[in-house]
């Protein structure tokens, strides 16, 4: 006998449609966190390796401090300051105020980066999990990896080789040989061997929900829900199937879900959040992809490899080229000034993300040495490492020590073509005629030679309190360059430029900088005057006197004591520059008050040649105001010239000075073909690395692939961990379903539609979520599916669903999201143009710019991928905020606003607007129970627009409506 969950029940479903919007809550499910293993052996333990053993190992020759990091238990036994952490405590943790130089300083050397403190922090308060600890839940270290004792792991066994754990083959199991057939049969062999009686199918409205959402992410429309509650036959299931399938929504849909694994976002994060180069167009190519049902393993060679790919078109060749995106999506220290560090750091990231996309292994940890846990010699990481050594993702530099994206061009109409290079022609031949001009203004001048008028004291003569760092990058400065603060070392470093001047009287006071985004906008300055210290603050990001000088006002001074300005960066936000500070008296400045500030001597030579220069400046600006597009590029990479092609070596503990053996470029040894003689020794093997993955003979790709889809459909993964087919991962609930689904899907010419078609129409996609306590005895986890998984919405559903509910919703698509926000984007507006304001728009979500360190509060509290990680399945929580934002955020309150409005448009009757409400938030009619509950709320008021507000925001804010049953 079967019994409904209590949320099941009309009244408990919707018992927040009360005036104080109570909405239940329960404890978070936990995702990919910072307690995982992964997570230590990627971003602790190599920095505990090279910055700390060498003090504090068991190996160092003298061990500082009494203290040992090599092993778990000596953390947490500690030194002569105590124990060095304390789990799930970072803040009382001695090792946090050590690398955050607050108590002690360690490294001593220099501190490290901000974003690695602030891993060491995650880590410790996830609870510091250390898989260097000896007890039970670790598999022992192994002195060298067996690779013949590795390969009988499951993973790594042939496609079709696995066993059944009920005693029956797949085969034996299946009657008929259709997909859906296949499936049932197999999962219903597991429920007689385990006496699981599964419940029955879901209702009509429910499935229709689910299968709306699962391949759209939006709800069934009207007439959808109403042809299919006038026919819901198997007939007519399987054809809205195939309707659904072929919608636009259905691409855009399933394009974010492999963008979640591809760390997609429209700016790098890290160090410096420069915008990604129109990454936009890498989404409009998945988006293609899911639309036309391009086969997985042509998009894998052209993710890996597209930029070496032949073309029969030019639409291909653009295709291939922006898939290559892929490669250059991860998160990068840009600023890194060890260039060499750098590349290998951005490897790293390929290997890792190219593991655990399509292998589910976690290849990074294996950078510092023998996989822990998995057939993973560090000599086969760094044979992949060789084939991304000779890929180039990073070349040249943005600014000063700020590396940037390879780029490469596309396709375009050769009319493009001819006029971008007639522009650049034209455009060069005015700017060679502007350098003369303006030479020839400046011979013409008399006073060309002289030196700049009043006092002039440089940053040369000035005393700097701190590490000032010299440059010349930017041009036109005062003596032999300039000093900045490297937007570091904040309130430690200032400047006093000091003199004496010949006159006691008023003196205007002006510093030279170079006015730039990336500038402080508050810079403090003091002026010593004759009136006593003056204090003032100044925005360097702009100069009100061409081409660099910042006015500082006019201030009274004696000639019989020093006149001081002081610079400090203490409190700023961004570089701060000290070039040079002028002393103006009103004599000097006497001349400026009828003349211009560039004037010398008024001649008829200087007038004529300001005329000619004149003249062509504004030739310059009618040429720039026709100038076409640029030529297309993608952010992609591309192989070393074959002259540089090499291969690599063994870097001990991943330091990049720190070099052993000589690697041949090749792939994993434990699973598929090894041969690494195929790699074309004038190319990087990036093409040879896709076939490998795609090759018959790789057990692991095709398992990996069709389990993320089972995910998506069914709520768990055949192995719920997706991301992770190792030794620390989960094993396969149903092996041999897991292989006949990967057999099907390379056999169908590895398209997806297929694998989705066959598993939305069998029985188990189609069940109910009801409880059922005799299973659950049995089966506590539904890990044999005997019930449907009840599931949340991804953050972009409930969005969208929220504005299409509204009647607000635009299918159409965006360009480029990024498009006028300049190279730096951050939280601060006002610098980079990033906005929460682009979730309000009424696109759908996709399309939403994705910004590092910056994704919307909506999205982000409801579970969002975070896009610094490849993240194959996203945490899912129930907490507080969720209903807060919900509740509290203008956007919802006006989208909910909106759909009152549309309902009491379209409906007069009080009956049938309540049905539409229900209908179109929850997939259903309501029942008899919600009825009274609505007419309680009313009151009366049944046409009240303020209460039709309240009572979609209600629905809104309500856990079932972000819940598929």
């Amino acid at each position: 006998m079967t019994t409904r969950h209590a949320s099941a029940s009309a009244a408990t479903r919707l018992s927040l449609l009360t005036i104080t919007f109570c909405v239940f809550l329960g404890t978070a499910v936990s995702g990919a966190d910072p307690g995982s293993v992964e997570f230590f052996e990627n971003r602790i333990r190599p920095v505990l390796v090279q910055k700390c053993y060498r003090c504090h190992s068991a190996d160092a020759d003298e061990i500082g401090g009494s203290l040992l990091l090599d092993s778990s238990d000596a953390m947490m036994v500690g030194g002569d300051s105590g124990p060095a952490i304390h789990r799930g405590d970072a803040d009382a943790s001695v090792l946090i105020s050590a690398i955050k130089y607050e108590s002690s300083e360690m490294p001593p050397d220099e501190p490290l980066p901000s974003s690695v403190v602030d891993d060491f922090v995650l880590w410790i308060n996830a609870g510091a999990m250390d898989p260097r600890q000896s007890h039970g839940a670790t598999i022992p270290v192994r002195d060298r990896i067996d690779l013949d004792v590795g390969r009988p792991f499951w993973a790594f066994r042939p496609i079709g080789s696995l066993k059944s754990p009920f005693g029956q083959s797949m085969t034996e199991a299946t009657a008929d040989g259709h997909a859906a057939a296949k499936i049932d049969a197999y999962l219903s062999r597991a429920h007689q061997a385990t006496s699981l009686v599964p419940v029955g199918v879901a209702d009509p409205e429910t499935r229709l929900r689910r299968l709306a959402f699962d391949l759209t992410g939006l709800p069934p429309s009207d007439d959808l829900m109403r042809r299919w509650l006038a026919d819901p036959s198997p007939i007519q299931w399987t054809r809205l199937v195939d309707e659904l399938l072929t919608s636009p929504q259905y691409a855009e849909h399933w394009a974010r879900h492999w963008m979640d694994v591809a760390r997609y976002a429209d700016s790098n994060g890290s160090d410096f959040n420069a915008t990604h180069h129109e990454a936009w167009r890498y989404r409009d190519y998945l988006i293609r992809c899911m639309a036309a049902d391009v086969p997985f393993d042509q998009m894998i060679h052209q993710q890996i490899a597209g930029d070496l790919l032949p073309a029969d078109n030019d639409d291909q060749r653009r295709d291939n080229v922006v898939a290559s995106t892929f490669l250059m999506l991860g998160t990068k220290m840009l600023s890194e000034r060890d260039k060499a560090k750098l590349q290998l750091d951005v490897v790293d990231e390929q290997i890792d993300t190219i593991g655990r996309a399509f292998l589910g292994m976690t290849l990074g940890c294996a950078r510092c040495h023998d996989h822990k846990f998995d057939p993973v010699p560090t000599e086969d990481y760094y044979a992949l490492a060789g084939i991304f050594k000779n890929t180039v993702t990073l070349k040249g530099e943005s600014q000063q020590y700020v590396s940037t994206w390879n780029r490469v061009k596309l396709p375009t109409s050769s009319e493009h073509v001819a006029a971008v290079e007639k522009f650049n022609q034209q455009e060069a031949e005015l700017q060679a005629r502007i350098k003369e001009a303006t030479k020839s203004v400046e011979r013409a001048k008399s006073k060309s030679s002289a030196p700049l008028a009043g006092i002039v004291v440089d940053d040369a003569d000035a005393k700097k309190v701190g590490a000032w760092t010299d440059s010349t990058y930017s041009k036109d400065f005062i003596g032999k360059g300039y000093v900045h603060d490297d937007n570091a070392d904040k309130g430690k470093l200032s400047i006093s430029f000091t003199t004496r001047v010949p006159e006691s009287g008023i003196y205007e006071l002006r510093l030279a900088s170079f006015p730039n985004s990336n500038r402080a906008a508050k810079v403090p300055v003091t002026v010593l005057t004759a009136d006593g210290e003056k204090k003032l603050t100044v925005d360097e990001r702009k100069a009100d006197i061409a081409p660099f000088w910042i006015t500082l006002g006019k201030f009274r001074f004696e000639n019989d004591a020093d006149a001081v300005v002081t610079i400090s960066n203490e409190g700023t936000s961004g570089y701060v520059l000290a070039d040079a500070v002028q002393w103006l008296s009103e004599s000097d400045l006497k001349p400026a008050e009828t003349k211009s500030a560039d004037a010398g001597n008024d001649n008829a030579a200087e007038a004529a040649a300001k005329q000619t220069l004149a003249a062509l400046q504004e030739d310059l600006r009618k040429l720039r105001a026709g100038k076409p597009q640029p030529l297309p590029e993608a952010m992609a990479p591309s192989d070393l010239p074959a002259e540089s092609i090499k291969d690599g070596f063994v870097h001990i503990r991943g330091e990049v000075n720190n070099v052993g053996a000589e690697v041949p470029r090749g792939f994993l040894r434990v699973c598929g073909s090894d041969d690494a003689s195929i790699i074309n020794p004038q190319g990087s093997g990036r093409l040879e690395l896709a076939s490998w993955l795609t090759n018959p003979d790789n057990p692991l790709v095709a398992r990996v692939f069709v389990n993320r889809v089972w995910m998506h459909l069914m709520g768990e993964g055949l192995v719920r961990t997706v991301d992770n087919f190792g030794e620390r991962g989960e094993r396969p609930s149903h092996p041999q379903l897991l292989d006949a689904l990967a057999t099907d899907f390379v056999t169908d010419g590895w398209h997806l539609k297929p694998l989705i078609r066959a598993i939305v129409v069998t029985d188990a996609y189609q069940r109910s979520s009801e409880f059922d306590s005799r299973s659950y005895a049995i089966d506590p986890e539904n890990r044999l599916l005997w019930r449907a998984h009840r599931r949340r919405l991804t953050a972009e559903s409930i969005r969208d669903t929220m504005i299409s509910i509204a009647g607000q919703l635009d299918l159409r698509g965006r360009v480029d999201p990024m498009q006028g926000r300049g190279v730096l984007v951050s939280s601060n507006d006002a610098n980079s143009k990033a906005s929460f304001s682009d979730v309000s728009e009424p696109c759908r979500s996709i399309y939403v710019p994705v910004v590092r360190s910056y994704v919307a509060p909506l999205l982000a509290s409801l579970d969002g991928a975070d896009p610094d990680l490849l993240v194959g399945r996203r945490p899912t929580t129930n907490v507080p905020s969720q209903a807060l934002v919900l509740i509290n955020s203008p956007d919802v309150n006006r989208w909910a606003e909106a759909a009152a409005q549309r309902l009491l448009a379209e409906h007069d009757v009080f009956d049938e607007r309540l049905e539409a409400t229900y209908r179109r938030c929850l997939g259903r009619m309501p029942s008899n129970d919600d009825r009274q509950m609505a007419a309680d709320f009313f009151d009366g008021q049944l046409d009240s627009a303020e209460r039709w507000h309240e009572y979609v925001a209600a629905i809104f804010a309500s856990t079932e409506f972000r819940l598929l049953d």
